[in-house]
């Protein structure tokens, strides 16, 4: 195996990074036991590509496999340690730019979950990149097709607008829908006959509740009619007579009342109250099957994220730090 990688890095000194993750997939169909994992760095003076090979075993750790053809700069003389001014962030290993972190979000030090999504998409990438996904044409069209409905890109005109407004090509938009469709494609991976199990092992978190939710203009307005609603006021006498209150009849995901039981008054917020009304059996359909699924997927990337290195190389260590 270690012999037909080493052909393989030698195969890939004068191709560019997409062409030499296609060149690996004949090393993965080689040897199905071992994870391969292409790691490249672009030397900015001369534009040159040095490739390393990280390979796993189960069970057995990671061999890091490393050549250089001659006159070549050498791994070791590369800079390994110093930051790009282009990155924002690494997460074992796989750097994220900030140009696109940037076409994403609007802020990030304002909003933690949006630093969340970022460390996420690196982790998903490096899971792609150890265990590619293989996305047929017709597969990657339908994506594209998929997201210019989502967002109203009917015609060839209105999408080369929304394209230019956002400085992306025709190209970059191919590779942002290529990458949601991987990951998409890797949840199912993740997920794959896990869902029954699951259910049966978490039955009681996936019924549904139907709450009565009155939303007040101000606290104070929610804290005088609160102990109404516990001595059994009935929601919509309270609505109407309270001005600017609001009521909405809803069912939601068991989770959002936690072990709350029919009848009883929760306050997510000052301004807000809830009458759980009923506690539904959870079934398990095709709404159900996404939900746990969803869970199952959400709980393997918390697991990747307690395990892995990340390197923050924007902003202050104490905001980087604490986020």
């Amino acid at each position: 195996m270690l012999a037909d990688a080493l052909d393989t890095l030698r195969d890939l000194a004068d191709l560019e990074p997409p062409q030499a993750e296609e060149r690996l997939r004949d090393l993965r169909e080689r040897h199905p036991q071992v994870r391969f994992r292409l790691l490249w760095q672009r030397e900015e003076y001369d534009d040159s590509l040095h490739y390393d090979l990280l390979i796993k075993q189960p069970g057995a750790g990671s061999v890091s496999l490393s050549w250089c053809p001659d006159r070549a700069l050498p791994w070791p003389m590369r800079g390994v340690h110093r930051a790009s001014e282009l990155l924002l962030l690494r997460v074992d290993g796989v750097g994220v730019r900030v140009a696109d972190a940037v076409a994403r979000l609007d802020f990030l030090w304002d909003e933690a979950r949006l630093a969340d999504r970022i460390v996420t998409g690196a982790l998903l990438q490096a899971e792609l990149e150890e265990s590619p996904v293989e996305l047929t044409d017709e597969e990657l069209q339908e994506a594209v097709d998929a997201f210019r409905r989502a967002r109203g890109l009917l015609t060839a005109e209105r999408t080369r607008e929304w394209l230019e407004r956002r400085c992306l090509t025709e190209t970059d938009l191919r590779e942002l829908v290529t990458g949601e469709a991987a990951a998409a494609r890797l949840r199912e991976r993740v997920t794959a006959g896990r869902a029954e199990a699951y259910f049966a092992g978490h039955r009681a978190e996936f019924g549904a509740a139907r709450i009565a939710r009155l939303t007040f203009p101000d606290a104070a307005a929610a804290g005088r009619v609160a102990a109404e609603l516990v001595a059994g006021a009935d929601c919509y006498a309270v609505a109407e007579r309270v001005p600017g209150a609001r009521l909405v009849i809803e069912d939601v995901p068991r989770a959002e009342v936690g072990e709350a039981e029919a009848g009883e008054i929760l306050a997510p917020d000052p301004r807000t109250l809830i009458k759980v009304i009923s506690i539904g059996e959870a079934v398990f359909d095709a709404a159900t099957r996404r939900r746990v699924e969803r869970r199952i997927f959400e709980e393997w990337v918390e697991e990747r994220r307690r395990t892995a290195k990340i390197e923050w190389f924007w902003g202050t260590t104490t905001r980087t730090s604490a986020l």
